[in-house]
């Protein structure tokens, strides 16, 4: 028997003979047989076994009362009925009244047919999803362990994963949406905080809409954009509502992306946001419909994708979630080529089991012939989807070989745009500092010399430093500050503007002073605790093509408002001549989380935010700019330096009210 304390043992995987009744027939793109050879590969090739129970994990079927906190009495109630066999008899009425029960409740267009005992097997669905999201944040309804270790940290549902249904009908081949469902009860019964990702190739718009004004639940769905592909939503200005807004993102993908376009985008976005939402726990789902064969959709992975965005939900939640993570499936249409491929890395992944290189012959032995049967069926649904029809085999190993999938013509539009749509994505969601932590690929640095333009005697000391004295004590101010200095230097508790918590604040700042393009200016006591910063960096993509333009942020702990800091930590930051020679701006007030803390409204933080950079010669514009046009509590802050070239000003005025196109970046 394994030790406790190894992470398979922390590891569990839940799946019932039961979920396979989840069957909309033999001619339906979802087929319960893509479980069974999952389940099949995983016990030959030795990454699971039926009989080890340290690994196994129960579900049970979600209550009314569980399923209601997302779905409506009456969308229920039509499930149940539904749910009944048809009846021959029955009269001309009943039939009417089913009909109209269908049509009205999402189950009469075909994608999601109404199907005998469709209620229990969704319940018993959405019942493992919700015990699994309860297990790893120790709820009641996770089930009792004997002790902390055992109870895991990591559960896998591959049946999981209906993330289409609504509250109020089927859709999608959803019935209940599990997802939800276990997402709502852990906000009923605890005060955490929720991160869902989603991977399918189709919008998780169902997950999406259940907490689309929750500042407690972060969606992000990484999808090919609906421009082509149901359900037509996941547009990247979809950001959520009131309260909410700020916590939905949507990263709409080009059809036909390939892997490095993906991994580049899944890399820009996935760390910062995370560190900005601060959450308690990851429920991720893997639709495996992004693979190159899936005959539904339009983008071009290779399992080198899939596992890129495995291991890097598995880095982040031990890296912010103390390890807490439910992995779900999901789409996946390539029923035995590449759905137990897919899963079966998952599942290796979450219990740090390594990958064999080969498929088992006998489960090839087993399958091949199944795939055989419909390859001229999936190659036929390829071609109507506007798919490259490659040619066609049945992989004998776990890995894709990149010589089996030939580039893209278009490749570099494609990647182009995607690179686009992230740029957005972080202009809009991301403050200035996370995006200097954690800075997206750039061909050169921007910044390049400004190390040296900022202090034009090299023969100086490379960092200055001030003092001045407060009613709660001395402070030091230094600019340009090294790693090695805010290494040894902790956040004060009240900083936490950027980052929600001061340990993930003084992370950012590390991650800023080891950067080449940015200059990170730090007040701190005598004791060696941060109480407020200042940043400079270049300014992002909607800038690209004006020179010499670098965004300004200031914070400053909450606890030590009111003692000057911030006037005194800004015109430090900004005394040097050199300066003289850029446009610098600020905006985006809100940024500042703490802003709630302080008792007055946005635009009296607004007004205070502009009368501190107004003593540093800055003033307001008005701008196209996104975060600004978007959101009217915004400033948008500059200060034109005495040198800059005439030919730049007017470059910079006239993008500041150029036609507000949101996908020009």
């Amino acid at each position: 028997m394994p030790d406790t304390t190894t992470p398979q043992a922390r590891s569990r995987l839940l799946f019932d003979l039961g979920e396979l009744q989840y069957d909309f027939g033999s001619h339906h793109p979802l087929q319960p047989s893509r479980l069974v050879a999952l389940m099949d590969l995983m016990q030959k090739s030795g990454l699971w076994q039926a009989e080890d129970e340290q690994t196994q994990f129960s579900g049970r079927l979600a209550t009314i009362e569980e399923l209601s906190l997302i779905h409506t009495p009456e969308y229920i109630s039509a499930v149940q009925m539904l749910s009944e066999a048809v009846n021959p008899a029955a009269s001309a009425e009943e039939q009417q009244e089913r009909a109209r029960l269908a049509s009205q409740y999402g189950f009469g267009d075909g994608d999601t047919p109404p199907l005998p005992g469709m209620h229990r097997v969704s319940a018993q669905i959405t019942g493992g999803t919700l015990v699994a999201l309860s297990a790893v944040m120790g709820l009641p309804e996770g089930g009792t362990f004997q002790s902390e270790e055992e109870r895991p940290l990591h559960v896998f549902h591959p049946a999981g994963g209906l993330h289409h249904a609504w509250a109020e009908r089927a859709s999608g081949f959803c019935v209940y949406n599990d997802a939800s469902v276990a997402i709502a009860h852990v906000l009923q019964a605890c005060e955490a905080k929720v991160l869902y990702i989603d991977f399918d190739a189709h919008h998780g718009d169902g997950v999406q809409r259940s907490f689309y004004d929750d500042p407690r639940v972060m969606t992000i769905s990484i999808h090919e954009t609906g421009r082509y592909l149901f359900p037509g939503t996941g547009d990247a200005l979809e950001m959520g509502k009131g309260s909410g807004k700020g916590y939905s993102v949507n990263l709409p993908l080009e059809p036909f992306t390939e892997d490095d376009s993906y991994i580049e985008a899944v890399n820009s976005l996935l760390s910062p946001l995370i560190t900005s939402f601060a959450p308690d726990v990851i429920i991720s789902q893997h639709g495996c419909d992004t693979h190159r064969w899936d005959p539904l959709t339009h983008l071009s992975l290779t399992t080198r994708g899939i596992m890129a965005q495995i291991k890097a939900t598995h880095q982040l939640a031990h890296e912010y979630c103390q390890g807490r993570w439910v992995a779900l499936g999901g789409g996946g249409y390539d029923l035995y080529r590449v759905v137990p491929r897919a899963w079966s890395m998952v599942w290796a992944e979450m219990s740090e089991q390594p990958l064999p290189e080969m498929l088992p012959e006998e489960w090839i032995a087993r399958w091949r012939p199944a795939w055989e049967a419909i390859e001229k069926e999936e190659a036929m649904a390829q071609q109507i989807m506007g798919k490259e029809v490659l040619n066609e085999f049945f992989p004998t190993a776990f890995l894709d070989q990149p010589s089996d999938f030939p580039p893209q013509p278009r490749r570099w539009s494609i990647s182009s745009t995607n690179r686009h749509t992230v740029a957005l994505l972080r202009h809009l969601l991301l403050s200035s500092q996370l995006r200097q932590a954690f800075p997206a690929p750039r061909s050169r640095s921007p910044m390049a010399g400004l190390f040296d333009l900022l202090h034009m005697n090299r023969t100086s000391s490379p960092s200055r430093m001030k003092t001045f004295e407060t009613e709660r004590g001395l402070i030091l101010m230094r600019d340009f500050c090294p790693p090695s200095l805010v290494e040894r230097l902790r956040a004060d508790d009240g900083l936490r503007a950027f980052a929600r918590l001061p340990e993930r604040e003084h992370q950012l700042l590390l991650g800023i002073s080891k950067s080449p393009d940015c200059a990170l200016s730090l007040a701190h006591t005598s004791e060696g605790v941060i109480v407020g910063e200042v940043t400079i960096a270049p300014a992002d993509e909607w800038w690209d093509g004006i020179e010499s333009v670098y965004e300004v942020a200031v914070e400053v702990s909450s606890a030590w408002r009111d003692q000057g800091i911030a006037h005194r930590l800004l015109e430090f930051a900004l005394e040097l001549d050199a300066l003289e020679d850029m446009i610098l701006f600020a905006m985006g007030l809100s940024w500042h989380w703490d802003m709630e803390g302080l008792g007055i409204s946005s635009y009296r933080y607004r007004e205070l935010i502009s009368h501190l950079f107004a003593t540093q010669g800055f003033a307001e514009y008005s701008t196209t700019e996104p975060n600004v046009s978007m959101e009217p509590a915004n400033v948008f802050l500059a200060r034109i330096g005495k040198r800059v070239d005439q030919r730049v000003v007017n470059q910079f005025m006239n993008r500041l009210l150029v036609a507000p196109n949101m996908m020009r970046m």
